[in-house]
């Protein structure tokens, strides 16, 4: 009976990983934008809520940026911001920011999907990772800093925990991971990646 219910698990766990057959998209993006807004991401490792309720000053900014108010999960508001603080420092115009202003991390993938180049699926520094839950308009975004071997990832995520203890998709606040895109996060798949392709000023 025990190993009839993991053979079931399993199974389970194979047909939802098709369920999304991993892509990856590239937008046009200014190549100081890239930059600048990974050096954002990175300037915001350690910002932690304030009651544990997504909330907190600069919470609350990220969610702003998306037209959210405090209390939504907000990682992929944190990652928008990035671009939105970005673009205020280079004095740039939002339009230029390549990902969807939403806070929903299915329809910022969808948008890339859309509006984006398919390439080869594998994961490059500054891409976007997504996971998303199947069956449920649910996900999570977080950002590449490091490619290394065997599928295994560095990324700043937003709203979630430190991986010692907490969710892992909705924790309380801003660190750096260490992920595999082949493995589940919670209930989790990785959906795809979101690039960008460096264009000059």
């Amino acid at each position: 009976m025990k190993y009839r219910i993991i053979l079931l698990i399993l199974l389970h766990i194979a047909a939802s990983a098709e369920l999304f057959p991993l892509s990856r998209y590239v937008m046009s993006c200014r190549s100081e934008l890239i930059q600048a807004s990974a050096d954002s991401a990175i300037a915001q490792v350690s910002v932690r809520e304030k009651s544990g309720r997504n909330d907190g000053y600069m919470v609350e900014l990220y969610l702003k940026s998306v037209g959210l108010r405090k209390g939504n999960p907000y990682c992929a508001a944190g990652q928008y911001w990035c671009f939105y603080s970005a673009c205020q420092d280079l004095g740039f115009e939002l339009s230029e920011i390549p990902i969807k202003r939403t806070g929903s991390t299915v329809f910022m993938f969808n948008h890339a999907m859309k509006n984006g180049r398919k390439t080869f699926p594998f994961p490059k520094i500054n891409d976007l990772i997504f996971w998303k839950k199947p069956k449920v308009w649910r996900g999570h975004v977080e950002r590449i800093i490091e490619v290394m071997k065997a599928g295994w990832i560095r990324t700043v995520g937003f709203n979630t925990s430190s991986g010692r203890k907490g969710s892992q998709d909705d924790g309380e606040g801003v660190y750096i991971r260490k992920r595999n895109y082949k493995h589940f996060i919670g209930r989790m798949v990785v959906r795809g990646f979101v690039g960008f392709t460096p264009v000059n000023s």
